[in-house]
Order: C-alpha cells, then structure tokens, then sequence
C-alpha cells in the first residue's frame, strides 16, 4: 500500500491512497468465484459459468462490492500509518477497481489539529463575587410566599386590576368565521400575563363579573399561529370570575409549613441555600473564565464538523426549538446565532483533550460506575436500566468518558488557578468587559 497526504488546510488532509494490483485481483477472483458457486445460469452447472458471463451480468455489482470491502479497510490502515486524527467520515473520490490494475483512491478527511498547551498552571482569573444579600434573601421567601399563594373570588362589584385572574368564556372570529381553536369557556387568564397580545388584556382592566363585550385585537406579524399572524381577530369576551391571588403571611406558621419551627429558621435555611447556589455560579463563571483565557491564549483551526456537531447538540437542547423547526428561516438565523457559541465549545473540548493528553490523565472504571450511578439516581432509573442505554447505544459510553476527563481537567488546572480581586467584578461585568 502506498500513501500520500496532502495539507488542504490544518484541519483538513486529503489521503492519496493506492491498493497493490495483487490485492485488487485477488478480490475480484474470490468475489467471481464465489458468485460463480451460487448463481443459476441456464446450461451451466454451478462452478462452471464462464467469467465472462458473469462479468457482463454481475460487473457493476461486484465492483461495488469489492469497493465496499477495500475501501474503508485500506483507508483505515492509512489513517493508521500517517498517525492523523479523523474527527469525521471522509469523503471518497469517485472510483472504480479493474482487474489487474492497482486501485488508487483519494480520501478528504477534516481531523483533530496538532495543538500544545502551554500556560495552564497557575492561570490569573477574576476573583468573581459569591455574595448574599438580605434583598436576596427577601426576594426568595417572596418567591416561597408565591408559590404558596391561593387565590380568592372576588366580590361581584370588583373591578379587574392588574394582576388579577380573570375567568372568562371566550369566542374569536376573522371575517365573521369562527377561529380554530379560538372558542374556549371558563379559561383562566391573569393580568399582565401577556398569555393574549396585550391590547386584550388591557380591554379587561376595569371589566367586573358578568361584563359582556365585543372587542378586536390586532395580532403581530411573528405571532406563532400564521393563520391569525398580522390579522385582527373580533373576540366576544364574558367575564365569569374574578380572583386575587392572596400570598400567606410570612410567619411561623409559614415557615411550619415549609418544615420549619421559625420564620428565623426558615430566613437561616434560605440564606445558606442561596450561599451554595452562589457558590456554584461562582465556580461556573470562573471556570468560563478560565477556559476564556485559555482559548483566547492558544489560536488554531477548529475543523467544521466538530462545531456542526456542537451547534446540533445545542440546537438540540431547545425543547422545541423555540418553534423554529417548521420555519427554515428562523432556525437558519438561529443557527448562525449560536454558531460561535459552538465553535467556542469545540475549542473548549479540543483544549481539555489536549491536556488530558499532555497530563496523562484517565478515567477509572470505579468512577465511570459511580457516575453511571449517579444518573441513574438523577433519573429516577435502575444502575441496570442506565448501563442498558450506555451500552447499547453507540459511542454513549465513550462520550461519557470524554465528558469526565474533561471535567476531571477542567477541575484541575481550576485548582492551580490564581484568583485575582478584581473590584466589583461579577460574572456580568466580566463578560461586558470582554465583549
């Protein structure tokens, strides 16, 4: 076998490859023999079909499939003598084996760039704040008070302010016919809530119990509904109910029904819930930060299919993609929108790889078990539930490692660190700062 390569562009070789004629021969000699032992051909008896016979019926077919086995096992030993690093499949030439003839074929591979990290250690960071207020802490027991809050029925002479929740049946018609979907009795909707275009919730500030009334509601250009999109819809509203939502008082006996004896208590157990969490969002921002230095610190290629594959993991943790997947516009737009985030990512990997390689770090089996555990706890699964779907699918498991020698990197040259306070810096300023 021979083997050229040739640089396209850092992260992007092409793979000049050629097959000994002896290898080529013997392929189509094996492939025709055995053809010739299993097809029925009229007059011969299997084993006996001339070759010429079978190469006018069988050719294209048997050259394909000489393709499909030399192929991919030459490219491999190829990938494997030049030492390169394909991070995608490769692209093939346009070829054609012929007996007794060598078999060269071309291979375009993008594959991992050829870095070294220097500077890791002891990387000076913005010392970022991981303060709690007593403002915070109020806002969080006013949260406490609203997701316990109950809601009340107004008396009948109430005027809906904002806020309120409004009971109401409902009709919506364009051009005197009924919109799909837009009859709907005793629905609930609060004031303020934008759940309708705000011109109809304004139109129920000031209605009481009983009111009957007509109104039009012109609705935007990039409403998500395209039948109604840039219409007005003539609604006919009736106001069932009323309702304020009353937040309980914040007492003892609040703080009792939050597993508490005392409201102080309850104060001291929310304070140190928001001090982990910011203690977290500390870590977080500082290793974004770290990691933004790093980057910023070592430039190079970062082939195109690790950020396609980034930017489809991302676009993937859209619950529904924000609506977008039936509009090619919006996800093109979108799409190009997180592609730095992606190739950010990308770089973020390769990096972590990097020294993970230079610091010979590994991930055991026992951590690899614990993690699995782990999840398996997180998801409400079995351990055996959880290594069935590790196991199972296809690089599952291998892109878990990675994820937890990465993790376990990223954790180290965290450690070595220097921290620098810096006045008034916090995870938003530093980003304007860097933007």
């Amino acid at each position: 076998m021979k083997v050229q390569i040739d640089e396209i562009t850092p992260v992007k070789k092409s793979l000049t490859i050629e097959i000994p004629e002896e290898v080529v021969s013997k392929a189509f000699s094996k492939a025709y023999a055995t053809l010739g032992r299993q097809v029925k051909v009229p007059g011969f008896r299997p084993g006996k079909v001339p070759l010429y016979l079978l190469e006018k019926k069988y050719g294209p077919s048997v050259t394909e499939d000489i393709m499909r086995e030399l192929v991919p096992d030459y490219y491999q030993k190829a990938v494997e003598e030049t030492g390169i690093f394909p991070v995608e499949f490769p692209s093939f030439d346009k070829i054609e084996p012929k007996r007794g003839e060598a078999l060269s074929f071309t291979a375009t591979v993008e594959v991992k760039p050829v870095i070294t990290i220097s500077d890791y250690k002891g990387v000076i960071v913005p010392l970022m704040a991981a303060t709690v207020t007593d403002a915070d802490v109020d806002k969080a027991l006013t949260a406490k008070q609203e997701q316990h809050a109950q809601l009340e029925t107004c008396l009948e002479d109430h005027e809906i302010v904002s806020d309120d929740f409004a009971i109401i049946d409902f009709e919506g018609a364009l051009d005197g016919k009924p919109v799909q979907d837009g009859k709907q009795a005793g629905y609930t909707i609060q004031i303020g809530s934008k759940a309708f275009p705000p011109p109809f919730e304004d139109e129920l500030l000031g209605k009481k119990q009983g009111d009957v009334f007509d109104l039009s509601i012109p609705y935007p250009e990039d409403f998500q509904n395209k039948a109604i999109a840039g219409k007005s819809i003539d609604f006919h509203v009736e106001i069932q109910e009323i309702k304020k939502k009353i937040l309980p008082a914040l007492d003892d006996e609040f703080a009792k029904d939050l597993e508490c004896e005392t409201l102080d208590e309850l104060k001291t157990k929310t304070r140190e819930t928001l001090e982990t969490e910011a203690k977290h969002k500390q870590e977080h921002d500082q290793k974004k930060a770290l990691m933004d230095k790093l980057i910023d610190a070592n430039p190079f290629d970062i082939p195109a299919a690790l950020v396609a594959h980034e930017l489809k993991t991302i676009m993937g943790s859209f619950p529904d993609q924000q609506g977008v997947s039936e509009d090619s516009e919006k996800k093109e737009a979108l799409m190009r929108e997180l592609e730095p985030l992606a190739r950010h990512r990308a770089a973020e990997s390769l990096i972590l790889t990097q020294i993970a390689e230079q610091e010979d770090v590994k991930v055991s089996d026992a951590a690899v078990e614990t993690e699995l555990e782990a999840i398996a706890e997180r998801r409400g699964a079995t351990i055996k539930e959880v290594k069935k779907m590790f196991y199972q699918k296809e690089g599952a498991l291998e892109g878990l490692k990675s994820q937890m020698k990465e993790s376990q990197v990223l954790d180290l040259i965290y450690a070595q660190a220097k921290f620098e306070a810096v006045a008034a810096v916090t995870a938003d300023t530093a980003k304007g700062e860097k933007a």
